[in-house]
């Protein structure tokens, strides 16, 4: 008889339904790379038709710290939503990968939050410049702000926040298999 399992991170059976949201934010990250080096070689798309898409190198030492904070992230980013479900996964503490995996999802999830409350209050007109005080003219680099800019900017915001929740998901239903078993 021909099973329909996967095997878990213990050698258990696990049904394919709690892997899917690993498997799922393993790809999000994955095209968020992508985006990334397409970026980096100066693709346009995302951005709108703001002139000025990618920030500039780091200059000083906390842009510099910050930056390889961000690639920390991206490298971890990348491994845990696999290693939450692949078998090669247990030699990273089980506590260790739940918690990584609910951190990105927070970090995602809040980033996409803050955006939507920021862009909320500035066109309600609470905060003219928002909750960061920034200008959507300082904000995207450009003194004409276009419609096509707002929109990327609310795509890539929705895209983050699809992070939060593939990695909340990928956490949730993958909870299970660190719980300490009674003997």
């Amino acid at each position: 008889m021909v099973s329909h399992q996967k095997r878990s991170f213990y050698g258990s059976p696990v049904q394919a339904h709690r892997a899917w949201a690993g498997y799922a934010a393993f790809l999000w990250v994955v095209v968020f790379i992508a985006f990334h080096i397409y970026w980096a070689y100066g693709g346009r798309l995302g951005f709108g038709d703001a002139s000025h898409s990618i920030p500039p190198a780091p200059t000083n030492g906390v842009e510099w710290i910050y930056a390889c904070v961000v690639y920390a992230l991206f490298m971890g980013g990348t491994l845990v939503p696999l290693a939450i479900v692949q078998a090669w996964g247990r030699v990273i503490p089980g506590w260790l990968l739940l918690s990584a995996c609910w951190f990105g999802s927070a970090i995602l999830t809040l980033r996409a939050l803050a955006s939507y409350m920021d862009d909320l209050v500035r066109f309600t007109g609470l905060l003219p410049n928002g909750i960061t005080g920034l200008t959507y003219a300082q904000i995207f680099g450009d003194d004409h702000v276009t419609a096509y800019m707002l929109w990327s900017s609310a795509a890539i915001d929705a895209y983050f926040l699809l992070g939060g929740i593939l990695y909340g998901l990928a956490a949730w239903h993958n909870r299970h298999r660190f719980r300490k078993k009674s003997h």
